[in-house]
């Protein structure tokens, strides 16, 4: 990433103003921090590469801001000193959100992927990120029932077994807890699967069972999540290099999760308090390929961030009789 020397300075003297006004305003002893900050500001214009100039105007702002806190000291009270600095502190946020912008504008724009290059399944089109699911631009998502899903994918091509939805052409499944086999059975998994190649030392009754409940045909091509392409053939590391999701395979080796704790859930058809989505990714074990990729209905664990949406309420004031 490069900056012309304008733009570093607007974004250091702006950061590090905010850095002296967070000092005032904590009472910090201002000499030290004087002298920490310079330091900060020449390692900056070092690093940077900018012409020592810089630095006076870098500081130059800081110390102005820094002077304002012998106000503890000189006939103004306290209350009144802290008021100014948080006066002080808003104008600073509002210089920050001009310096995002301004970063916004002058950073370089993400080419888009070039999906025939990439090799990108087009006929069959999704496109995962952190708040969105779509398959060739219509959304979707777990907890829809499967008349709502059929909708949007065709009919499905064969009923495995009782709450075993699959599409064999396409090389996906989609798994319900409803074994009722009614439009009304909500969906709790969505399965891409790239590999459909069983473990020949499983008896051939076992076999049979796990073919059945396999697409007959593995999905060709590849996807796109979070802004990076994932499909058959691919080495994990080249996907998570690339992707602007974050994934993690802690306690599981091979398998890659990514908490989307972030989705609009009032949007969701889940129960907003308990259940949030995640999306999963399986790797070979010599982490050469991908095996599949599916999306799944969460329970909310002990440490997950709770929902605090506008339905929140209704989840947790219930009357216990």
């Amino acid at each position: 990433m490069f900056f012309d020397s304008e733009s570093w300075l607007i974004f250091a003297i702006l950061t590090d103003i905010n850095f002296t006004a967070k000092i005032m305003k904590q009472n910090t002893d201002i000499p030290s921090a004087r002298s920490s900050l310079w330091k900060r500001c020449w390692r900056f214009v070092k690093n940077a590469h900018l012409p020592e100039f810089f630095l006076y105007a870098i500081v130059l702002p800081c110390f102005a801001l820094s002077a304002l806190s012998s106000c503890t000291g000189c006939s103004y009270n306290h209350e009144k000193a802290m008021g100014s600095i948080d006066n002080i502190l808003g104008k600073v946020d509002t210089l920050m959100k001009k310096t995002d912008r301004f970063l916004e504008e002058h950073l370089p724009e993400e080419p888009p992927i070039d999906y025939e290059k990439e090799g990108v399944n087009r006929k069959h089109l999704f496109v995962f990120t952190d708040t969105t699911m779509t398959y060739n631009g219509k959304p979707f998502m777990p907890g829809m029932t499967i008349g709502e899903l059929c909708e949007i994918f065709g009919h499905y091509e064969r009923l495995a077994e009782p709450g075993i939805f699959i599409w064999d052409s396409i090389g996906l499944t989609m798994t319900s807890l409803d074994e009722s086999g009614k439009d009304s059975a909500p969906v709790n998994g969505i399965l891409i699967d790239w590999n459909i190649e069983l473990d020949d030392f499983l008896s051939e009754e076992n076999l049979k069972w796990l073919k059945n409940r396999c697409p007959h045909q593995y999905f060709t091509g590849k996807i796109v999540v979070g802004g990076a392409v994932l499909g058959r053939g691919m080495h994990i590391d080249d996907f998570l290099e690339k992707t602007n999701l974050k994934f993690n395979n802690n306690p599981f080796p091979l398998l890659y999760y990514c908490h989307l704790h972030d989705w609009d859930y009032t949007k969701a058809p889940i129960h907003r308090r308990e259940e949030y989505y995640t999306y999963r990714i399986r790797k070979s074990e010599d982490g050469n390929d991908i095996e599949n990729f599916d999306i799944a209905i969460n329970s909310r664990g002990f440490g997950d961030p709770p929902y605090e949406g506008p339905e929140y309420e209704k989840y947790i004031n219930v009357d216990v009789e």
